[in-house]
């Protein structure tokens, strides 16, 4: 796979991209980023990152693995407090707020990875 072909199927394909050295930098909707790093001849180095405004982590820039993990957490945070300090929330509204956020996570999460699967298996087969 070399970076020049790469830049011929992100153009093909009207992806906005960026190529700093030996690295394309793609823009993807809803503030995704995708790195291509080709400095090592034989290993070709793809990761994800989530900038700007998102849906999973906010204004904090992350790779989607770290989001889910960042969320998971934060779940588990929100929801000791919730019991902890027994505020006015009943147990059905404890319940519907946990699942709630628990399924904008998942939602969210498997929207992002499957964007950059997607991308990864295209470049994949057409580099072949």
């Amino acid at each position: 796979m070399g970076i020049d072909k790469t830049e011929e199927l992100l153009k093909k394909f009207d992806y906005d991209f960026k190529r700093k050295n030996n690295e394309l930098i793609i823009k993807m909707d809803f503030a995704q980023r995708m790195t291509i790093d080709f400095s090592d001849s034989e290993k070709i180095k793809i990761k994800d990152k989530l900038v700007g405004w998102n849906f999973l982590t906010g204004l904090i820039e992350m790779s989607i693995k770290n989001a889910t993990l960042y969320n998971f957490i934060g779940v588990i945070i929100m929801t000791f407090l919730f019991v902890y300090l027994d505020l006015e929330y009943g147990g059905l509204n404890l319940v519907f707020f946990f699942l709630a956020f628990i399924i904008w996570v998942l939602l969210w999460t498997i929207f992002y990875l499957v964007k950059a699967e997607n991308l990864k298996r295209i470049l994949i087969s057409w580099n072949e």
